[in-house]
């Protein structure tokens, strides 16, 4: 029968507390979750990063068991021993190391269910198809209960790629919060501009992404220098940082585009920047998911550019909300680029079909109430 008289114990098991769109989202589920029916755990079995205090702050108990070596068994055997003293109903894995001993902690300690939340693409991404993780990902999913996508492009990686049964595969998109980002007027747009040193009549586009490679900022660097002379009204904002902050610098200057493209680095203050641009562009390289970046942007109302890799094409529709441009093609995405520039009546209708399309489709309360049905699919004896 349904345990009702008691909350479900939920152990989250996560690969470290890095700066990416999993971990961001992790954070957001367990935030936003009835903490009244579901009591959460977190195990962290990665390293640290600059997401432990916020995960330090969800007043949830945490328990870290990171390894000291590539193959270290300690970490599952403490989870082993965790699942079994704090009688864990659930347990949910986010990331390949935390999928593998997770999953295998949870199964020989008898967890009612056990999940793993799939967060990004193995199409044309050599890291996540090498033989190492592609086998012990087959190997680990015998014993997943289920396995949460967050695209249906995801979903048929797994089965293609991984040979995963189609049947334990759940799609779940993620759901952006329109309590937190959402249109907020003109005024935050005009004095955030002035304080970039942007004009208000500057049409501004907006990349908010880590300055990796797999991120593509190269090429949209190549896209902009097409039609930059054209369009000396446009301007652009970098937000973020990463490894490659100091050859996009050079390769911004090479063109000289130094005035036109500006570095913000790190910002707190994303939600008002997102409402401060006019477009927002995300030039990925294949290995996205479903990049929450992109449903963010579209609550702020801004239309979106992205590239056709992971679940992009199930959020962005060419024309109506936005545009989807083949990866690595510069030339595509500066033809895209001009089409909304040029156009401003067409931008305004896509702008409104983006916000229109996140409200009804990819809400945080919709993904929040699946997967709490799957919680409460829990059967005890």
């Amino acid at each position: 029968m349904s345990k009702t008289s008691k909350k479900i114990k939920v152990l989250q098991v996560v690969d470290g507390y890095r700066m990416g769109g999993a971990e961001n989202k992790l954070l957001e589920l367990i935030q936003k979750l009835n903490h009244n029916k579901y009591e959460i755990l977190l195990a962290n079995v990665g390293p640290k990063g600059p997401l432990q205090p916020q995960f330090e702050a969800l007043g949830i108990e945490i328990i870290n068991c990171p390894r000291k070596f590539a193959f270290d068994p300690i970490p599952c055997f403490r989870l082993y021993r965790l699942i079994l003293q704090k009688q864990i109903d659930v347990v949910q894995t986010t990331l390949f190391w935390a999928d593998f001993i997770g999953t295998i902690a949870a199964k020989l300690a008898g967890a009612a269910l056990i999940l793993s939340w799939e967060t990004v693409s193995h199409e044309g991404d050599p890291y996540h198809n090498n033989f190492q993780r592609r086998n012990g990902y087959k190997f680990m999913a015998k014993f997943n209960n289920l396995i949460v996508a967050v695209s249906n492009e995801v979903k048929t990686s797994l089965i293609q790629r991984r040979n995963i049964s189609a049947d334990k595969i759940q799609v779940i998109h993620y759901g952006v919060d329109l309590g937190k980002f959402h249109p907020k007027g003109k005024d935050i747009a005009v004095s955030l501009r002035r304080s970039m040193g942007f004009k208000t009549k500057d049409f501004l586009i907006g990349i908010v992404a880590r300055l990796e490679p797999w991120k593509g900022h190269s090429i949209f660097i190549q896209a902009f220098a097409k039609i930059a002379e054209r369009y000396p009204e446009v301007r652009v904002v970098f937000v973020g940082d990463g490894s490659l902050r100091s050859s996009l610098q050079k390769q911004v200057g090479a063109v000289g585009l130094d005035e036109r493209i500006k570095f913000l680095g790190v910002r707190k203050d994303v939600a008002d920047i997102l409402n401060t641009i006019d477009l927002f562009v995300l030039p990925s390289r294949p290995g996205e998911g479903l990049p929450n970046v992109l449903l963010e942007a579209m609550a702020c109302q801004k239309p979106v550019i992205a590239t056709n890799v992971g679940g992009v094409p199930e959020l962005v529709k060419n024309g109506e909300n936005g545009y989807v441009v083949e990866s690595g093609n510069a030339d595509a995405l500066a033809t895209a680029l001009e089409k909304v520039i040029s156009d401003e009546a067409h931008l305004k209708k896509m702008s409104e079909n983006a916000l229109k399309t996140v409200t009804s489709e990819f809400s945080l309360e919709k993904e929040l109430t699946a997967f709490e049905k799957i919680y409460d699919s829990v059967k005890f004896n």
